[in-house]
C-alpha cells in the first residue's frame, strides 16, 4: 500500500516540529513547547479511527519529557468519539512515558510505536493491553482521514 502525501497538518507539524529544536534545546518559551504539544495531540486526535474502537472506550495519559518538565497530555475515548485534553475527568487506563523527541518521531511516522517501546524509549504503566489498542484505534500516519 502506497502511503498518501502528506495533508496540511502533517506538514505543519513538521515545520513546528523542526522549529521545535529550540524548544528540546531549552532554549524557547513552554508557550512553545505546549503548542508543539497541542498540535501533536491535536494530529494524534484526527487520526482516530472510530470504527476500528468498536465502542469501546478509555483513557490514554502521555507523560512527555520536555526540556522544561513533565507534560501530561490525555487523549480521552468514548462512545465513538475522541478528545484530547491537558486533563481527564478520571483515571487513565493506561500512561505512556516518552521523550519530547521520540513522541514527535511517533507524530510524523519516523518511529514505530512498537519500535520505541521495545527499545525503551516509550514506557507503558497500566493496562499495557488497553494501551496497545492505540495502534489499531489510531493506526499509521498514512491511513490518516483529512
Amino acid at each position: 500500500m502506497t502511503p498518501h502525501a502528506p495533508d496540511a497538518r502533517h506538514h505543519r507539524l513538521k515545520v513546528l516540529a523542526e522549529a521545535g529544536a529550540a524548544a528540546r534545546a531549552g532554549r524557547a518559551p513552554s508557550d512553545d513547547v505546549d503548542r508543539l504539544l497541542e498540535l501533536v495531540f491535536e494530529w494524534f486526535r484526527s487520526n482516530f479511527r472510530p470504527e476500528r474502537a468498536h465502542g469501546r472506550s478509555g483513557i490514554f495519559r502521555y507523560a512527555v519529557n520536555t526540556p522544561l518538565g513533565v507534560r501530561h497530555r490525555f487523549i480521552v475515548v468514548d462512545a465513538g468519539a475522541c478528545t484530547a485534553a491537558a486533563s481527564a475527568d478520571r483515571p487513565a487506563d493506561a500512561t505512556i512515558g516518552v521523550d519530547l523527541d521520540d513522541l514527535i518521531a511517533l507524530a510524523v511516522g519516523e518511529l514505530k510505536g512498537t519500535d520505541a517501546f521495545v527499545n525503551g524509549r516509550l514506557k507503558i504503566s497500566g493496562d499495557v493491553f488497553f494501551a496497545m489498542n492505540w495502534i489499531e484505534w489510531f493506526g499509521s500516519r498514512s491511513t490518516a482521514r483529512d
